[in-house]
């Protein structure tokens, strides 16, 4: 794999560079539109091509006005998705982007022969660029297609298209050789802009992942935004997902990463037979800005409207992954990098949803929608009595129910500021990037159903262990009571209809006596450093309660009157070696 700079080959054709509103490094922010489709493909000789034509055609061409109609600064297919077809006939119409956009189109199957036809079609309207390869009878190429306008060289005016086509340099492995056997490969990676007037911009098709070497990151990792399209089964397989390492395992906070792969559930079509790969979509977008939005209102927006963020924790990495389901989604973002902004105006946010739009086939339209389902509704019964509190905590913020989550299963042991979201366990993921999100119940691993369940079960023993036997310190929850969080008490999760907070664990078979009491006495300590008066943590600790399961499956109260004594005021930490006990 070469990375060709676009700018030198656009000169080696007397044309200017473009001037990108995506890679302007300025404090303006910028749009982008992307598709992530249904799956319903054809596998053959001559590739991979969408099987039904006629919605295939009817899908692509409303994706491609709307592009248009929105404005989109940055417009993006997965691998293998765009039938030519309805690129050619929009750029037979003058549908083509604006100046200053660009689309990066993910297209179709085709021959070297079908592009240089295609070339000789469209010469009066658009300059193609490709590399040259050998026609190779019964080999197909994977192209991504960069659409934009530009200036020749002796002319000011921006309004001449180009279409850079760029061919897969690596094959898919896969049991039957398809790609091996069937793809021609070519050798380069185009990368637009230079990272000192403009930031930069590559893109990766599938399995160019693997042939992406320390080398290739070093080269371009710096102030670049890279698109990864794909048509994958298994998104997170551990050798295609290195590239990312590769890329973010260097300082700075300059480099972003956009994973486009298709909808959940695709069908594949080959030698007569459907099937469904039952897949996972994994869309995601990575990024790691120094002023990043962790703002509970900005990522409750983005999660209603299908964008669920995750913490990346090797590579201390913002993660957001897209809902599985087929829709498009338009996102204002900001720039991977601001040259000579400001200090105040350069907020590097990251994306924010504007829209997200999904078919619908009597409108022949993508439809705007309201709320995504993220899931959530399908498990909540798990809780059981308390199915109604966390159902109605999650519709207004899904990290609170979260996070009251979190405390009903004594998870706080990372760190005081346990419920920032770079700091709880269920945002957290691990480099296999299974996302154990609660209330984006989209990943279908064993190990984040699990958990999922484990966590609301959980809470549904605290519910019934507090409607069957109260301690005496929180009789008062018998007028009534809700799991609760609120940042206003960060540390309990039990609001009761007196208004009173108070806080109650209940931690499962997996621990003893003295790893619970432990547990216990972090909880406890968490809620001395909140509470600034004396009474007010004597009150907390008192109705902090931890039960664990003993070897009997009888739930055990730690410690009932350890904060009850009347010599001691309580207000000392269980870990201060000075305290007065």
């Amino acid at each position: 794999m070469q990375i060709i700079s676009v700018t030198q080959i656009l000169s080696d054709n007397e044309l200017s560079a473009p001037n990108l509103n995506a890679l302007n490094p300025n404090q303006d922010n910028y749009t982008t539109l992307l598709l992530q489709p249904e799956g319903d493909i054809e596998v053959g000789s001559s590739g991979v091509r969408n099987a039904d034509r006629l919605t295939a055609k009817r899908r692509f061409a409303a994706f491609l006005a709307d592009a248009i109609h929105l404005q989109a600064d940055l417009v993006v297919t997965p691998e293998y998705s765009m039938p030519w077809e309805v690129l050619e006939e929009a750029i037979t119409n003058g549908s083509t982007p604006r100046a200053g956009a660009l689309w990066v189109i993910g297209c179709e199957s085709t021959t070297i022969q079908e592009l240089e036809a295609l070339s000789n079609r469209l010469s009066a309207t658009a300059t193609f660029i490709f590399e040259p390869v050998e026609p190779n009878t019964g080999r197909f190429l994977d192209p991504v297609a960069y659409v934009f306008l530009t200036s020749k060289s002796d002319s000011d005016i921006a309004d001449h298209l180009v279409i850079v086509v760029q061919f897969k340099t690596f094959p898919m492995g896969d049991d039957d050789h398809f790609e091996i056997n069937g793809l021609q490969l070519g050798t380069r990676l185009y990368c637009f802009g230079n990272a000192t007037t403009q930031l930069r911009l590559a893109t990766l098709i599938c399995s160019d992942a693997f042939a992406f070497l320390d080398s290739h990151a070093q080269e371009i990792y710096d102030r670049t935004l890279l698109i990864h399209i794909q048509l994958n089964p298994k998104p997170r397989q551990d050798q295609y997902r290195q590239y990312r390492t590769r890329l973010l395992q260097y300082g700075g906070d300059q480099t972003e990463v956009i994973c486009l792969n298709w909808a959940k559930n695709v069908y594949e079509n080959h030698g007569g037979s459907r099937q469904c790969w039952d897949n996972i979509s994994g869309s995601a977008w990575y990024l790691r800005p120094d002023k990043f939005d962790y703002r509970d209102a900005t990522l409750t927006t983005n999660h209603t409207k299908g964008l669920y963020f995750t913490w990346l924790k090797a590579l201390r990495c913002n993660a957001l992954f897209f809902n599985y389901l087929p829709a498009s989604y338009l996102i204002t973002a900001t720039k991977v990098a601001h040259i000579a902004v400001p200090a105040s105006v350069s907020r590097r946010r990251g994306p924010q949803v504007t829209a997200v739009r999904t078919w619908d086939d009597s409108s022949s339209s993508w439809m705007r929608r309201g709320v995504i389902d993220d899931g959530f509704s399908s498990i909540v019964k798990q809780c059981g009595n308390a199915e109604s509190a966390i159902a109605g905590l999650a519709a207004t913020n899904p990290f609170h129910a979260e996070r009251a989550l979190a405390l009903c299963a004594g998870e706080i042991s990372s760190h005081y500021d346990w419920h920032a979201v770079t700091h709880l366990d269920s945002c957290a993921i691990e480099p296999s990037e299974v996302v154990c999100r609660i209330t984006a119940c989209q990943d279908t691993d064993p190990d984040a159903s699990r958990f999922r369940i484990q966590r609301l079960r959980s809470c549904q023993r605290v519910a019934t262990i507090l409607l069957s036997s109260l301690p005496t310190a929180l009789l008062d929850l018998q007028a009534g009571f809700q799991i609760d969080w609120t940042p206003d008490s960060p540390h309990t999760n039990i609001a009761a209809t007196s208004g009173r907070r108070a806080t109650a664990i209940h931690l499962g078979n997996a621990y003893t006596a003295e790893t619970a009491q432990r547990v216990a006495d972090l909880a406890a300590d968490y809620i001395g450093r909140w509470a600034s008066e004396p009474n007010d943590i004597l009150e907390a600790r008192q109705r902090l309660h931890v039960w664990y399961q003993d070897q009997g499956g009888q739930d055990v109260l730690c410690d009932r009157d350890r904060y009850v004594g009347f010599d001691d005021p309580h207000s000392d930490s269980p870990f201060d070696i000075a305290r007065s006990k």
